[in-house]
């Protein structure tokens, strides 16, 4: 009878939504998918089986949630910047002109970033 140590390990949270962030997570989640198939096809007992593969689903669905809280927070603040007011257009009959060299070394940024050039 084959008696193996079980460990369980933490999943890991992170603060950032980038993209890859959520390729870490995917990275991890198929890393435990492998070896949950690993444990499937061990020869240990059934008990140790079961208990490792109960850990390892939790900790895949971890992380599902973890991608899925991502990915949601990725679209809001998307949408949030997309939601944004565009520029103002010039007021009356003005046409559009290019900046000069002396108003774009002149120019700040607003809050969003975008350039803010008074003419």
């Amino acid at each position: 009878m084959n008696v193996s140590s079980v460990a369980a390990s933490s999943s890991v949270s992170y603060t950032s939504s980038s993209a890859s962030d959520t390729a870490a997570l995917e990275k991890q989640k198929a890393k435990l998918e492998a070896e949950l198939e690993k444990v499937s096809a061990s020869k240990d007992s059934e008990q140790a089986k079961e208990t490792k593969t109960k850990q390892l689903e939790q900790q895949i669905k971890q992380i599902e949630a973890q991608i899925t809280q991502k990915s949601q927070a990725a679209g809001s603040s998307a949408s949030a910047q997309s939601a944004a007011a565009p520029p103002d257009k010039p007021a009356g009959n003005h046409k559009l002109t290019a900046a000069s060299v002396q108003e774009i070394a002149n120019a700040t940024t607003d809050s969003a970033g975008r350039f803010d050039i008074r003419v």
